[in-house]
């Protein structure tokens, strides 16, 4: 006969058993999608495990990384999402190419993916200005930034840009706010040194 303890220490062990089952397999998932490009093993930066740490904390700040083509934002975006997974997170991360945000923010306009963007979680927009940045582009961002703002969910840039100035500066006050992250990316273009 087992007592109400046991009971319990076994229903708890069963309960982190079924946890860890399931991080497991939503990290395969994760990795599956994840490019072969940005599966290597690196050094993550510290502007980004300390942003990692705060998120899972509850902090909503946002997260900024500037640089160089081939620096390694990207990859660093692919980090983030592996690494919240195997710290225990299991919400929706959208990691969203600045060609996908165009295509969707392009006319005519794809409401239904920029409202599922704009409820998600985690978002990060990769590459942002990688294209021609038109108004109406501009804008879609705009909206995109605000009403996650609103709702103290924060959003993840890598950009090849100096700064964020051509959003304008109401998206960058509503992005910088809650104490953001800003992580600039400096040195050779890695995949021109593995050419």
């Amino acid at each position: 006969m087992t007592t109400p303890e046991q009971r319990r220490a076994r229903h708890d062990a069963e309960q982190a058993a079924a946890r860890a089952e399931i991080r497991s397999q939503t990290l395969d998932r994760y990795l599956a999608r994840r490019p072969k490009a940005f599966a290597s093993d690196g050094i993550v930066r510290t502007e980004v495990r300390e942003w990692i740490d705060g998120y899972l904390a509850g902090s909503h700040a946002s997260l900024l990384l500037l640089g160089e083509p081939g620096t390694g934002k990207t990859w660093h975006l692919w980090k983030v999402g592996e690494l919240l997974i195997r710290r225990g997170w299991f919400g929706r991360y959208y990691l969203v190419s600045d060609f996908e945000f165009k295509a969707v923010a392009d006319r005519p306009v794809d409401r239904e993916k920029l409202r599922i963007w704009s409820e998600a979680p985690l978002l990060a927009l990769d590459d942002l200005g990688a294209t021609q940045l038109y108004p109406w582009t501009v804008d879609a961002i705009a909206q995109l930034i605000d009403a996650r703002w609103q709702n103290q969910l924060p959003t993840l840039i890598s950009t090849n840009l100096p700064t964020l100035e051509p959003l304008g500066p109401r998206t960058m006050s509503r992005f910088a706010d809650g104490g953001s992250t800003f992580a600039k990316f400096t040195g050779t273009d890695h995949r021109k040194a593995h050419a």
